[in-house]
C-alpha cells in the first residue's frame, strides 16, 4: 500500500516525511485482522497540530518506529473483520466507519495516513449518513472527540454564557454549534477574516482578537458586571486565565486543551497546584488531553444526527500525494475548518 512515513524527526516537510509506495498492510495472516480489529481501507484523513507534534518529537530511532506513519484521523470503508468483533457494534464489511487512531497505535508507529489502517472496532462510529467521508473524517476524529471531552467536562446548562476561544478552528468550531444547540449564548472569539462562518454555526457575538488586542483587557472592560459561566480555550496562553477572576464567576470553570511546549506540565504546576495564597487564580483549571476512544466519537455522531452538529467546516482539501503543502496549511494557523487529505476513492 502507499503510505507517509516519518524518515527523521522535525517539521512536517519533505526532508522529514516520505510517501512510499510498498508499505506492508497493518495486518498478519494474509490480510486478516487479529482479535477484535478492523481493516480499514481509507478514503479520507484529516489533519490536526498534533501530527506535527509527533512527527517532530516521537523518536523515529526506536525500533518499533523506524517507519511510522503519520496521521490520527480518518474514514473509510471496512474491508475486513477479525474473528472476535462484537454481532452488537453492527459492523460488517463494507460499513463506512469514521474515527481516530488511539495514543498506543501512534506511539508505535500507526497512522491514517496511508491507504488502510488496522484499528480495534470499539475505537470508531459508523459515518453519519448525511455527512461525507471528508467531514466524517474531520468531525469524528480528534476534533470532534475533543469537543465532546470538553462538553462532557462542562456539564452546561441551558441559559448559560460560555466564551470559546479559538472558535473558527476544527475544535472551536464543533464546539460554537453544540453550545449553541444545547440552549447556551455563544461568545466566540477569532478573526474577523471568520465572523461570517463563527455566526453561521451559532455564535451570538464575536470577539476579534485582532481588533481588541489584548483580548484580555476588552473582556474585562466589556464582561466585569456580566460574567461568563465557563470559558473554552483552543488557542492557549496564560493570560486569558490568570485574568479570568475579572470575567468569569466564582468558582465556574476555565477548560483549556492546551498544554504549550512542557506538554501541560507547567500550566499544570502554576495553574492547578499552585495555591491562591502563593498567586494561584481563584478559577478552576482544567487542562484536558484526549485519548480518542469510540464512545467520544459516537457522540459526535449522534450530535449530528440529533441536528446539534448542521456543518462540518473544511478549510480546503489535499490528494495524498500533497501532504507537505497540507502540513504547511495546519502549521499556518490560518485553516478554516478542517485541512482533508484525500487517499483514495
Amino acid at each position: 500500500m502507499k503510505a507517509w512515513v516519518v524518515v527523521k524527526n522535525g517539521p512536517a516537510t519533505s526532508a522529514n516525511l516520505q510517501l512510499q509506495s510498498t508499505r506492508p498492510l497493518p495486518t498478519a495472516n494474509a490480510g486478516t485482522p487479529t482479535g477484535s480489529n478492523i481493516l480499514v481501507k481509507i478514503t479520507h484523513a484529516a489533519l490536526n497540530p498534533a501530527d506535527i507534534h509527533f512527527i517532530n518529537v516521537l523518536p523515529t530511532w526506536l525500533p518499533f518506529r523506524r517507519v511510522a506513519t503519520p496521521g490520527l484521523d480518518f474514514a473509510g470503508s471496512i474491508v475486513a473483520l477479525g474473528p472476535a468483533v462484537p454481532a452488537d457494534a453492527n459492523l460488517e464489511v463494507g460499513t463506512t466507519v469514521c474515527g481516530a487512531l488511539a495514543v498506543a497505535q501512534v506511539f508505535f508507529g500507526a497512522g491514517s495516513l496511508a491507504e488502510y489502517v488496522m484499528v480495534p472496532a470499539s475505537l470508531v462510529a459508523v459515518k453519519p449518513e448525511r455527512l461525507s467521508n471528508a467531514q466524517a473524517a474531520g468531525l469524528m476524529g480528534v476534533a470532534g472527540q475533543t469537543a465532546s471531552l470538553m462538553v462532557q467536562d462542562a456539564a452546561l446548562k441551558a441559559g448559560q454564557r460560555v466564551l470559546i476561544n479559538g472558535a473558527s478552528g476544527g475544535v472551536g468550531s464543533v464546539l460554537v454549534q453544540v453550545v449553541k444547540g444545547l440552549g447556551v449564548k455563544v461568545y466566540a472569539v477569532c478573526s474577523g477574516a471568520n465572523e461570517e462562518m463563527v455566526r453561521r454555526l451559532g455564535a451570538d457575538e464575536v470577539i476579534d482578537y485582532k481588533v481588541h488586542d489584548p483580548v484580555e483587557n476588552f473582556l474585562i472592560e466589556k464582561f466585569k458586571d456580566e460574567p461568563f459561566d465557563i470559558i473554552f480555550d483552543c488557542v492557549g496562553g496564560d493570560p486569558l486565565y490568570t485574568q479570568s477572576p475579572k470575567y468569569l464567576k466564582p468558582g465556574c470553570k476555565f477548560i483549556t486543551i492546551v498544554g504549550g511546549p512542557s506538554q501541560g506540565i507547567i500550566p499544570f504546576i502554576k495553574h492547578k497546584l499552585r495555591p491562591v495564597f502563593l498567586g494561584g487564580t481563584p478559577r478552576p483549571f482544567h487542562l484536558l488531553g484526549l485519548s480518542p476512544a469510540g464512545t467520544f466519537a459516537r457522540q459526535a455522531a449522534k450530535w449530528v444526527d440529533e441536528g446539534l452538529i448542521k456543518e462540518a467546516p473544511i478549510d480546503s482539501e489535499y490528494t495524498l500525494e500533497e501532504v507537505v503543502q497540507a502540513y504547511e496549511r495546519v502549521a499556518s494557523k490560518r485553516a478554516k475548518g478542517k485541512v482533508i487529505i484525500k487517499v483514495s476513492e
